[in-house]
């Protein structure tokens, strides 16, 4: 598979967005179908040479040709295919984990009830059923709890891209505080930054700094029209330019910005998920041993 992939676009296989690639590619064979036929009329149907990651262009053009919907345990995963769950060795296996895995989601829903994260703490207003549903995302994905971005970091998978998207959107129609304004506000101004996993903390910086009387939305224009941000922490680096604006006599606690993302350490223990979460993330990616076929 990877060889043919390479042959067909040299460094595919390289692309972040390959694993996504190869196991939709991998649910095709085992369903029955030639899995080169539907990627060479991927590649072909439109130029991919200019795409950031190719893997992630011919990922979202194979759905189109993508298997039947079946039951699945998580909305963004694939169901099993009809020829392998036919199997008396694989299908009652993958049934069976299929099973777990929705065993596990349903854990993290309860174990979601009275519980206020710190990503979730900058969002008054999720409706019970939508802080759930982040819940077994950030479980089944495997987010730092460190990540305060509700969704955490963007998925390369068509399906959990799709859902992703869903969530976040949810999340906006719910959300009533200022903060998503700022983001709107980012968005247009300085793009790059949305997906900085500093965006949560600016957004709060921002909403500091009227009420102690600064036109904030100027200062992030101003800030943004100074030239382009780096591509390493953008929203660190666009508070940066903004407390520079500020009288330093009113650069106060509330409004310490944040480490020069050239200073910022890396090698920090990162906090790990609670059992529910490890639990659910391996689940959701189980890669059973190759079955073993007679000659």
């Amino acid at each position: 598979m990877e060889a043919f992939a390479n042959q067909l676009v040299p460094g595919l296989a390289d692309e972040p967005a390959w694993p996504s690639l190869r196991a939709h590619l991998l649910l095709l064979a085992v369903d029955g179908a030639d899995p080169q036929q539907p990627l060479r009329a991927a590649y072909h149907a439109k130029e991919v040479g200019s795409a950031d990651d190719r893997a992630a262009v011919l990922d979202w053009r194979l759905h189109k040709t993508s298997l039947p919907s079946r039951e699945a345990p998580l909305p963004w995963l694939p169901g099993i295919p009809g020829r392998i769950a036919a199997n008396p060795q694989w299908g009652p296996y993958l049934h069976a984990r299929s099973q777990l895995v929705a065993e596990f989601a349903d854990q993290v829903r309860s174990n979601a009830e009275g519980d206020a994260p710190a990503w979730a703490q900058r969002h008054a207003h999720m409706p019970t059923e939508l802080i759930a549903d982040m819940h077994v995302w950030r479980a089944a994905n495997q987010i730092d709890p460190d990540d305060l971005r509700p969704t955490g970091p963007t998925q390369h998978g068509r399906a959990a891209q799709a859902w992703q998207q869903r969530l976040d959107k949810r999340l906006a129609a719910a959300d009533t505080r200022t903060e998503w304004r700022w983001r709107q506000l980012l968005a247009a101004e300085a793009p790059t930054t949305t997906a900085d996993s500093f965006l949560p903390q600016l957004t709060e910086r921002l909403s500091n700094l009227t009420p102690a009387g600064f036109d904030a939305t100027l200062l992030v224009r101003s800030a943004a029209a100074a030239g382009p941000l780096p591509d390493d922490h953008p929203a660190a680096a666009l508070w940066w330019r903004i407390l520079d604006q500020l009288p330093r006599k009113c650069r106060t606690r509330a409004l310490q910005s944040p480490t020069r993302p050239s200073e910022q350490e890396h090698s920090h223990e990162v906090t790990r998920p609670r059992a529910t979460q490890a639990e659910l993330g391996a689940a959701s990616r189980i890669r059973p041993k190759p079955l073993k076929t007679s000659p």
